[in-house]
Parts: C-alpha cells; sequence; structure tokens
C-alpha cells in the first residue's frame, strides 16, 4: 500500500498556502480565482487572478472564496484547491484518496464552518481530513515549543481576521477572534480617500498603498505617493496622493482594536500562564505583523515585550507538517519528531 500523502492547507482570506510533506511549500499566493462565465472553466488562479480584479468584462468572473476567514463560495473554493493540487502540483484523484490532510482556520469559526471545511476536502476525494487553529499552527511554525508548561501568546494578523490566543501543553487554553484585519484596512483606506478627496480608488490600488506607506511609528517620516483612481464627481480618471499620514490614520484605530483585543485575552489568561506571557512576550504572526513600528505600538499599550517571528507570512502553513505528525497527541512533541 503505498504512503500516504500529507498535505497542509493555509486556507487564508488574502493567500492560499499549501504544504505537501517532504516538498514543502508548493503555492503561495493570493485566494483569488477567476471562471469563464458561459463554459464554467477557470480562466487563472492565485496571482494571475489577483491582478485581474477590477479589471475584467462580463464574460469572466473574478472570485474571493473566502471572507472574514471563512469559505463564502464553495464552489469557488473546490476550484482553487482543486487547481492547485491538480496544475501545480500534479496530484491524481487516486493520489488525493490516499492524502491525510489539515486545513488551519481562525480560531473561533462556528462548527457548521468547519463542516464546510471538512466538507470541502471530501468533495475533492481526501479521505482523511481535520482542522486545527491557525493561531497553533502559526506557533508550532514559528518553532515555538507550545508543549511546555508555559504559557505562549499568538496574535495573528490575517487578511480576514485578527486571532488572538494562549498556547501550553501543546492546545489553546483560550482565544479570541475579530474580523478586522488586512481586508478591513484596505476597505478604510479606499472610504477615507473617496471622502477626502473625492476619487474612488480599486481593491488593488488601496492594498498597494497599505504595504508601500503603513507606518506605525511615531516618528514615521512622511512619505506620499500618486495613485491613479477616478474622479467621482467627474466620472474621469484622476491623480490621487496617498502618504503615510493618511494611511496611518486608517491603522491606528484598528491596531487599537488588536490591543483591546490582547487585552481582553490577557485579562482571562490563569496568572500562571500570565507570568509566563510577560517573561516571553507576545508573538505576532501573519501579514499585519509586517507594519513598520507595529511591535513598540503594540508593547507601549500593554507593557508586555512584543516581537515578529522569523517567517509571518509561512509559519502557518509550515506548521501544517507538525501538525499532520502530532494528530492531537498531547504525549508527542512533533518539534522533536
Amino acid at each position: 500500500m503505498a504512503e500516504k500523502i500529507g498535505l497542509g492547507v493555509d486556507l487564508g482570506t488574502a493567500n492560499l498556502l499549501v504544504y505537501v510533506e517532504k516538498k514543502g511549500i508548493i503555492f503561495n499566493e493570493p485566494s483569488v480565482i477567476a471562471f469563464d462565465r458561459e463554459s464554467g472553466k477557470v480562466v487563472a488562479a492565485g496571482e494571475d487572478a489577483h491582478k485581474m480584479l477590477g479589471k475584467v468584462h462580463s464574460k469572466i468572473s473574478v472570485i474571493k472564496p473566502l471572507k472574514n476567514g471563512v469559505i463564502s463560495d464553495m464552489k469557488a473554493a473546490k476550484a482553487l484547491l482543486s487547481y492547485v493540487l491538480k496544475k501545480v502540483e500534479n496530484l491524481t484523484e487516486k493520489e488525493l484518496s490516499n492524502t491525510s490532510s489539515v486545513i488551519c482556520c481562525p480560531s473561533e469559526v462556528t462548527k457548521i464552518e468547519r463542516d464546510i471545511m471538512i466538507e470541502l476536502a471530501l468533495n475533492m476525494g481526501i479521505s482523511d481530513v481535520f482542522i486545527e487553529e491557525e493561531i497553533k499552527a502559526g506557533a508550532l511554525g514559528a518553532n515555538v515549543d507550545i508543549f511546555k508548561s508555559k504559557g505562549v501568546m499568538i496574535v495573528d494578523m490575517g487578511g480576514g481576521t485578527t486571532d488572538v490566543g494562549v498556547l501550553s501543553f501543546g492546545d489553546i487554553v483560550l482565544s479570541r477572534t475579530i474580523r478586522m484585519a488586512g481586508n478591513y484596512v484596505d476597505s478604510e483606506v479606499a472610504k477615507l480617500v473617496k471622502q477626502k478627496d473625492k476619487v474612488e480608488i480599486g481593491e488593488l490600488t488601496s492594498e498597494r498603498s497599505k504595504i508601500e506607506l503603513a507606518d506605525l511609528r511615531e516618528d514615521a517620516p512622511l512619505v506620499t505617493n500618486r495613485y491613479a483612481g477616478r474622479d467621482i464627481v467627474r466620472g474621469v480618471p484622476k491623480w490621487v496622493d496617498i502618504s503615510s499620514k493618511d494611511i496611518q490614520t486608517v491603522l491606528n484605530p484598528i491596531y487599537e482594536e488588536v490591543v483591546k483585543l490582547i487585552a481582553a485575552v490577557l485579562k482571562d489568561t490563569p496568572p500562571e500562564l500570565s507570568a509566563d506571557i510577560f517573561q516571553n512576550g507576545i508573538l505576532l504572526t501573519g501579514g499585519g505583523a509586517l507594519v513598520k513600528g507595529v511591535e513598540d505600538f503594540i508593547s507601549k499599550r500593554i507593557k508586555v515585550p512584543v516581537k515578529v517571528v522569523s517567517n509571518p507570512l509561512t509559519c502557518v502553513a509550515e506548521g501544517s507538517k507538525y501538525l499532520l505528525k502530532n494528530r492531537g497527541d498531547y504525549l508527542v512533541n512533533p518539534l522533536q519528531l
């Protein structure tokens, strides 16, 4: 009998990462897929489909299958995963049926939402599938030994959700989620520009301005970039200047909410674990951890050391290999296997 293939899926709102045992991460691209409306065939997926957002004609449909960390379009999610596994990794249906898969999700998704993820894998012919939380996978992927009797706090700021969790003895002690993350920042940037300059900018432009200008430092240098949009009064194309100060105006209240979430979790954390977190600090993962000055912004308000892990964007997918080895066996430390 052929050896089971281990498959780790970080089904993120912004990016899809797929880990295959013994090969590593084989796919790390945006969670976007484009279909031909008439034939239903896949036109593009990942980065190629992401470039099409807001730019296609009526015969092509560009879809983001996930919203706020959960599947909002089952057909599109299945097509995206199938595309990756069959086109990129060239896995046959027979190989998929001999696959053990872990899908990582935000910690506060409902049982129904988890069942949808399991159904997605089963529909693809994957016979053995289980769900784990992203914060647990992220900690393992960042090489944090969560199997010791010490508390570890992880803050995962992704595209759809921000997750805060405390781990000890190999599992999550408590966690909270807010649906305020990267995509929310993008929409708030577009709102600000529309309000301030009477110019409408697209999804890709607001995302680009965030990536290029995001800075939470109090003494951050003022940087201004020019972006193209549409004048909402005259309906003609127009240049608009967006500054790092504009982006900071959007970021500050959102990161204040993240701080409130961290404080709420710390308030409910048992004292012994709180002492560990105070000594070891808080670890940041996800795309939101890449914003300049984020460590100081949070540590100044919480009065606890804060550190961004070395691989914030890939740690969840990299941690899936340990979850596949461990499979909920808390007597086994997969980091030592």
